[in-house]
């Protein structure tokens, strides 16, 4: 038994994919990686924020079949950096993918990524929709306008010159995660920020160009929620050592409750002086 373990080859290269009611797209993912890396170990890791849907449970039966597959079931905790940072600390592979769970992302692009970081001196690969040959695909010209607006923010705290800072499909090697990892925020959905600013050295980046595919099954994550998280994590790289961004949080909910109820007093003052028989 002891031999046979050690004969088991463990994999070069981990995905790591989290989900959140993604149930209709693993089997999509799992085939799609599967075409790519016939010829090497590799590992998929889904991080699964307890989906209504019964992702994990769906994952975890793949994986009783097929021993590349990894469920992460994360209960009471959300939010997708977190997620992608439990995922890599839970593999062993050199060299960490990741890719969201919608399909959206061009997996096609992964062997190519890892051969540049295997042949080239690059810590990390970046497919970009902004680079030369990249594109949004079907986004309308409002959520590109959005886009590129939230990588403007970026620049305050990433000074490398990307041009898709707001990527979620990238490759890393182990030794630049593990340099960055103890300072990373894990906050909001946009992990390549906080990678690139937490960074102790500058990270030695390529980009790749690919082209946004449409949603397959799912929705969207965007809403007010993910723009508070994003807003929290540029703070938190900026003043954060200086002022916990927890406390800048709950002073702006503090502050806003504090308005609400000075507006209601003062449009009850008014009332009572207009009509003292209230």
């Amino acid at each position: 038994m002891d031999c046979l373990l050690k004969n088991l080859t463990p994999p070069e290269l981990s995905v790591i994919v989290p989900t959140f009611n993604e149930r209709q797209n693993v089997s999509g993912i799992i085939t799609a990686l599967s075409q790519c890396f016939e010829n090497m170990t590799w590992e998929v890791i889904f991080v699964d924020d307890d989906s209504p849907d019964r992702t994990a449970e769906h994952v975890r039966e793949i994986a009783r079949k097929d021993g590349r597959v990894r469920c992460i079931q994360r209960i009471g905790r959300r939010g997708l950096s977190a997620a992608v940072v439990e995922g890599m600390l839970a593999s062993s592979a050199p060299y960490l993918a990741v890719m969201d769970g919608d399909l959206q992302h061009d997996e096609k692009l992964l062997p190519k990524m890892l051969q540049i970081l295997k042949a080239e001196n690059t810590d990390i690969v970046i497919g970009s929709r902004y680079c030369d040959g990249g594109d949004t695909g079907e986004w309308n010209a409002s959520r590109v306008r959005i886009s590129r607006f939230a990588a403007k923010i970026s620049r305050v705290v990433v000074k490398s010159e990307l041009t898709d800072p707001m990527s979620g499909f990238f490759m890393i090697k182990r030794k630049a995660f593990e340099n960055s990892v103890r300072k990373l925020s894990g906050l909001g959905f946009k992990i390549l920020i906080d990678l690139f600013a937490s960074s102790p050295i500058p990270l030695r980046f390529i980009e790749l160009p690919y082209t946004f595919r449409p949603r397959v099954a799912g929705e969207s994550k965007l809403d007010t929620h993910a723009a508070w998280d994003y807003g929290m994590l540029i703070l938190e790289k900026t003043i954060g050592r200086g002022i916990p961004v927890r406390f800048i949080s709950f002073g702006l909910i503090g502050g806003l409750g504090v308005l609400v109820h000075l507006m209601i007093f003062v449009s009850f003052f008014f009332d009572k002086l207009n009509n003292p028989r209230l």
